[in-house]
């Protein structure tokens, strides 16, 4: 039974995605003269930081190490407390308002405002310098229990951008080595995967952050043929604390200190800064189980282990050739809580999450052993880089380059920090300035706290009516709008053809919320596709999707077979075609009035199934359409590895056939 030959016969636009690399290539200039610089990056280091004061027992004697040998900033700010939308804004020096990109499965190479701007290793490699990476750079992760290279909220490659490094270490494509032990262990006996931790027998060189230093050592210790721009990223103290047990035998459980908390911490913040988490399951967890101590102690010897990590690179460093002539710069992608707030982990908008380490050693321009408390943003890193390097920085940037503060201490920075949470209309800010920090969520709700007074930020200071010009004065550094990173659904929805139908030319990154989506209701649709296929990134990922799980649908692969599933009621239907060959591959799905789905690729398999959905689509859904986003309607329980589509989509069509029109009997087209 043929699939509506008319539609796939049909003369379409071919649509070719925007590339997931920035500009097109420019000639590359000469690098010759300028200095080398190696830019490191941990992931989840809050101020557990002997020079941060953060802890009392904290133990990183290279972290002061470092501080020492040029300036440390006490007030630097993530732009966003999450590991995506920060290390986007760090590294393509856009602001997350101006991104566009503000979670974690947002996969921000497809965000229209990025598309087109040099991130910050492509604008070295544009400049003349040699790149290299190892370790996590761009949003990445662990891998899950099975160690994947995607999947599970990112996997060990993640939203990698491969034409960016000459080098890249584990091998391109991949950002993180396989984890000696890898995550799921439950050693704290709490069955949370990503939030596990316990000593692990292992060596420092056999765990993935002992690979990557490694391999960025001995790139340091050799003569560079031209100026290089190295970047490490070092996983730990990201969870899994999952560290070597002489890391843990730093701190002897029953001598742990505690956070300071307060009970009653949360009894003057607004509904928002709540949300749905009061009280919060991991904490009151944590409390019921004794296990706030374990749990600091975990991550004492996980900051103690990157500390000694930083030190290799420190020694390789200057025990090679290029001491002399390499600016060096040391921060995190956002902090952490550890029951600060009830709360545990990241997000939000207060100063454990906010706040990160930042050193820079400049040789010629910082002097040993110097300090600033000016707010810093890390969205200031890339002016900043391109002002100390002596390069023409790009246009785009929305950080403020703190080359002044560098060369002299007591210089004032122009504005606060600002971090975000949430994005478009939903979107919260916070600004950071030398004394105060100033909270506004999105519904209007404020705090305000004294730094000078409160560094634990306990007593909301927002309702006092001395301080309204202060909270008014700060403000002015919020935006007025937040952009979006997909197209407006002017573009992406057309107007109806005079039969009824309407034909959509898709590109990944499109995202259109519920009231904006296409009309399903009483209609069949027709899905026509072709992407090239690498069944290392894409086995299982997502193309398409409208809807919830309560009802709509989704085309999308597993294990590499292109599956369509429909949703009603909360219960699903698939039809799955045969195991995609790697290369380049059509698909064309659709279900049509009399509930009957199809699924083909041409010239090797097409598969039919009945649904529930005779007649159409009974209502419109409630959720959205997405181009290239996991999940959806998907579960993360059954589908934990769905991934954004990560490979090159040349065409994607979808046609919403006129509502209560039969459609022709289905079949593959030619």
């Amino acid at each position: 039974m043929p699939l509506c030959r008319h539609f796939f016969l049909r003369s379409f636009v071919l649509l070719l995605l925007p590339g997931l690399l920035s500009a097109a290539p420019k000639p590359k200039r000469s690098a010759a003269g300028k200095p080398n610089v190696l830019f490191i990056i941990a992931d989840d280091l809050r101020d557990y930081v002997s020079w941060m004061g953060g802890h009392p027992q904290a133990k990183t004697p290279n972290l002061d190490r470092l501080a020492k040998m040029g300036m440390r900033f006490t007030n630097a700010h993530c732009a966003y407390a999450l590991c995506n939308p920060s290390r986007a804004s760090l590294l393509t020096g856009l602001m997350p308002w101006s991104s566009g990109v503000h979670g974690n499965e947002q996969d921000w190479r497809r965000s229209v405002q990025v598309v087109g701007k040099a991130t910050l290793p492509e604008h070295f490699q544009a400049m003349g310098y040699s790149t290299a990476a190892a370790g996590k750079i761009f949003h990445a992760n662990h891998g899950g229990p099975e160690g994947r290279l995607t999947g599970w909220h990112g996997g060990r490659r993640g939203f990698e951008l491969e034409a960016a490094w000459g080098q890249r270490f584990p091998e391109p494509g991949v950002q993180i080595p396989d984890l000696p032990v890898r995550t799921g262990q439950n050693f704290n006996g709490m069955n949370v995967w990503h939030w596990d931790w316990g000593q692990i027998e292992a060596t420092d060189d056999q765990t993935d952050d002992g690979a990557v230093v490694n391999w960025a050592a001995q790139q340091l210790r050799q003569k560079s043929a031209r100026p290089f721009f190295l970047a490490v990223g070092l996983y730990r103290p990201h969870s899994p604390w999952y560290v070597p047990k002489a890391y843990f035998d730093l701190f002897p459980l029953e001598s742990i200190q505690l956070p300071l908390v307060r009970e009653d911490d949360l009894n003057d913040l607004p509904a928002l800064a709540l949300g749905q988490e009061q009280p919060n399951g991991h904490h009151a967890e944590i409390v019921r189980r004794g296990q706030w101590r374990e749990a600091v102690r975990a991550y004492l010897a996980s900051v103690a282990f990157c500390d000694a990590m930083l030190g290799r690179l420190l020694d390789a460093l200057e025990a090679g050739p290029n001491v002399k002539n390499t600016i060096i710069v040391f921060t995190s992608d956002h902090g952490l809580y550890l029951g600060e707030k009830q709360r545990w982990h990241k997000g939000r908008l207060w100063e454990p999450a906010t706040r990160v380490p930042l050193c820079v050693v400049a040789p010629g321009v910082t002097r040993p052993d110097t300090a600033s408390a000016e707010p810093i943003s890390l969205v200031d890193l890339y002016p900043t880089l391109c002002e100390l390097t002596r390069t023409q920085a790009p246009d785009h940037l929305d950080g403020v380059s703190f080359f002044p503060l560098l060369k002299d201490p007591k210089a004032k920075s122009p504005r606060p920090a600002i971090t975000v949470m949430g994005g478009g209309s939903q979107a919260s800010y916070a600004a950071r300035t030398e004394r105060w920090r100033y909270i506004r969520y999105a519904d209007g709700g404020e705090e305000l706290y004294d730094h000078d007074k409160d560094p634990q930020e306990w007593t909301n200071l927002a309702a006092d009516p001395n301080l309204a010009e202060l909270k008014q004065d700060i403000a002015a550094f919020f935006p007025e709008s937040f952009q979006s990173a997909s197209r407006p659904s002017t573009e992406v929805v057309p107007a109806a053809s005079p039969d009824g139908s309407l034909h959509l030319v898709l590109q990944v990154g499109d995202e259109l919320p519920a009231a904006e989506a296409p009309p399903l209701q009483g209609r069949g649709f027709l899905i026509d596709t072709a992407f090239d296929f690498d069944p290392k990134h894409d086995a299982d990922s997502s193309l398409i999707r409208q809807g919830d799980s309560k009802l709509g649908y989704v085309l999308h692969l597993v294990e590499g077979k292109p599956t369509l599933t429909v949703f009603k009621e909360g219960k699903s239907t698939a039809v799955t075609a045969d195991t995609l060959r790697p290369g380049r591959c059509q698909v064309r799905a659709g279900l049509d009035q009399d509930g009957l789905l199809s699924i083909a690729v041409p010239g090797q398999s097409e598969m039919l199934s009945n649904s529930p959905l005779v007649g159409g689509f009974p209502a419109q859904p409630e959720g959205g359409l997405a181009v290239g986003a996991s999940f959806g309607p998907l579960s993360q329980q059954d589908y934990p590895n769905s991934t954004p589509f990560d490979g090159t989509v040349h065409r994607l069509r979808l046609t919403l056939l006129p509502a209560g029109a039969p459609l022709p009997p289905a079949a593959a087209g030619q």
